[in-house]
C-alpha cells in the first residue's frame, strides 16, 4: 500500500506502508543516525510522540527480540526507512521488523530516500507531520496534525508506581521521566540497589527513600513545559549526589536558573563525538535531544566535576555550579 509523509509546510515524501497500514500517525519528525539498535530506538520512551527517520539504509536485517527492548513496547509514533529486511537473520530466531510493527500497531514508511528527507529536516528544521496512506483525505490529515500534543509526554511515559531492583550496594533513586531499561541495568552492573519512582514524586517522598544518590532520567518533550517538576529537581541537586541524563540534565539547568531553547533539528544517534575540554579526549556517545540551554543565572559560567561520594566510590556526583553545559 502506498503511503506518504506530509509535513506542516506541505512538503511530502512517498513510499510503501509497512507494519499497521491502517493507522494514521502524527508527530514531530526527527532523524537518527545510528547504524544499529533500531529496536532500542523505537522502544526508548524519549521518542514518545515522534516519527523517527532511520538514516542507515537497511533496517531489520537482524530482526527484533525481547532482550533488545528499552521498555515494554515501542513509544515512537512511526518509523521511516530506506529499505527493510523481510526475512531477518539472527541465531535467536528473531521476529521480523514488519511483524514487530504490526504486533504493536505501529506504522512505517519504506522505500523513502532517507538522505533527501534528512537533508530536508536539517534545512527546514524539526516540524510536525502526518504519516498515512496516500489516499487519505486532506481533511483527515489536517485533523490529525491539529491533534498533536506533546505537552504531557513525561506524564504519559513515567512509571505509575515505584518499583525496586535489589542489589548489594549504594541505594540510588531513579526519577522516571521516561527511563530506558538499560539505565537501571547499568546501575545494577555497577553494584547499585535501584528504586524507580514516578516523575511526580515530591521532595518529602524522595527523602523517605533515604537515597545515596539520585538519577534524573531521560524522557520526551520540552522541559520548559514541566516546571511543576522543578522543586523536586532542585531538592535533589541541593541534597543528594545527582546525575541528570537527557531531559533530567535539562531540568537541572532550569532548576539552576537557565533557560532552554529548541535546537533546529537536534542530535539523535549513537555516534556523536563529545570532547572533554579538560583532557582533550573525544568520546563517541549516544545522543537524543532537541533542546539546548542558555541564559544562566546572573550571567555566571558553569563548571562540571566528579567527586567520590561518601564511601560509595562507584557512584559519582555531577556538580553543577552555574555554568554552560553543552547541549
Amino acid at each position: 500500500m502506498k503511503g506518504r509523509l506530509r509535513f506542516a509546510d506541505g512538503t511530502q515524501f512517498e513510499g510503501t506502508l509497512i507494519g499497521d497500514t491502517e493507522k494514521i500517525a502524527a508527530g514531530e519528525v526527527v532523524f537518527n543516525t545510528a547504524m544499529t539498535g533500531y529496536q532500542e530506538i523505537l522502544t526508548d520512551p524519549s521518542y514518545y510522540g515522534q516519527i523517527v527517520v532511520l538514516t542507515y539504509p537497511l533496517i531489520g536485517n537482524y530482526g527484533t527480540f525481547a532482550e533488545a527492548a528499552e521498555s515494554l513496547f515501542p513509544w515512537a509514533e512511526a518509523v521511516i526507512v530506506k529499505d527493510y529486511a523481510r526475512i531477518p537473520s539472527h541465531f535467536g530466531g528473531a521476529e521480523s521488523f514488519d511483524s514487530y510493527l504490526k504486533r504493536y500497531h505501529k506504522v512505517g514508511l519504506a522505500g523513502v530516500d532517507t538522505r533527501e528527507l534528512t537533508l530536508y529536516i536539517r534545512s527546514a528544521g524539526t516540524q510536525h507531520a502526518v504519516l498515512a496512506s496516500a489516499d487519505t483525505p486532506a481533511s483527515v490529515l489536517e485533523e490529525a496534525m491539529a491533534a498533536i500534543d506533546l505537552s504531557k509526554s513525561v506524564y504519559a511515559v513515567t512509571t505509575p508506581e515505584p518499583y525496586h531492583v535489589e542489589h548489594e550496594g549504594p541505594h540510588v533513586v531513579v526519577i522516571d521521566y521516561g527511563a530506558k531499561n538499560s539505565i537501571m541495568e547499568q546501575l545494577g552492573v555497577r553494584g547499585m540497589s535501584v528504586t524507580v519512582v514516578p516523575c511526580t514524586i515530591t521532595p518529602t517522598e524522595l527523602d523517605g527513600y533515604h537515597p545515596d544518590g539520585v538519577v534524573l532520567s531521560n524522557g520526551p518533550g520540552d522541559p520548559s513545559l514541566f516546571t511543576d517538576l522543578l522543586p523536586t529537581v532542585k531538592h535533589c541537586v541541593d541534597h543528594y549526589p545527582t546525575l541528570g541524563i537527557c531531559l533530567g540534565h535539562q531540568l537541572i539547568g532550569l532548576a539552576e536558573g537557565a533557560h532552554t531553547y529548541p535546537l533546529k533539528f537536534g542530535h539523535h544517534g549513537a555516534n556523536h563525538p563529545l570532547m572533554d575540554h579538560k583532557t582533550g579526549k573525544v568520546l563517541i556517545t549516544s545522543a537524543r535531544w532537541g533542546i539546548g540551554h542558555v541564559g544562566w543565572a546572573n550571567g555566571a559560567q558553569f563548571s562540571v566535576g566528579t567527586w567520590p561520594v561518601r564511601s560509595a566510590d562507584r557512584f559519582r556526583h555531577s556538580v553543577v555550579r552555574h555554568a554552560v553545559v553543552g547541549d
